[in-house]
């Protein structure tokens, strides 16, 4: 089911089919972008309009990001074809629960989810998404 959502200062919308959960990246990357862990829920034919800017992070991927305010659009897996869109830009939230946290094993000490989740290193992620 496609759901709708935009940036910040709404130059940028977006329309994605989100998978049934929401994660946790962990990964120094991540944190450095936003400043803790990059909280995003997989997305499938992901449409965005806009002013959007992609800078490519590594070779395994590329992040979005409005040229105009700045918000964190995506983080895409190149080999999987996938948009991992932070949770907060959809217009409705709902349903997606926390069920994953990648990149475990680079998660700094200072912080810890009370939820119950699937945990993933970043080899893992890595041998699994490219």
């Amino acid at each position: 089911m496609s759901r709708t959502g935009s940036c910040l200062c709404g130059a940028v919308t977006f329309t994605a089919e989100p998978m049934p959960t929401m994660q946790a990246c962990h990964c120094d990357m991540c944190r450095k972008w936003g400043g803790g862990p990059y909280m995003s829920t997989p997305c499938t034919n992901a449409v965005f309009e806009g002013p959007v800017t992609s800078y490519a992070s590594s070779e395994m991927a590329d992040r979005g990001f409005c040229a105009t305010c700045g918000s964190h659009l995506f983080y895409f897996a190149k080999a999987a074809g996938i948009h991992a869109v932070p949770i907060g830009l959809f217009d409705d939230q709902s349903g997606l629960p926390f069920k994953a946290e990648i990149f475990i094993d680079d998660k700094p000490d200072y912080y810890e989810f009370a939820n119950k989740t699937a945990k993933m290193t970043g080899d893992q992620f890595r041998a699994k998404y490219g």
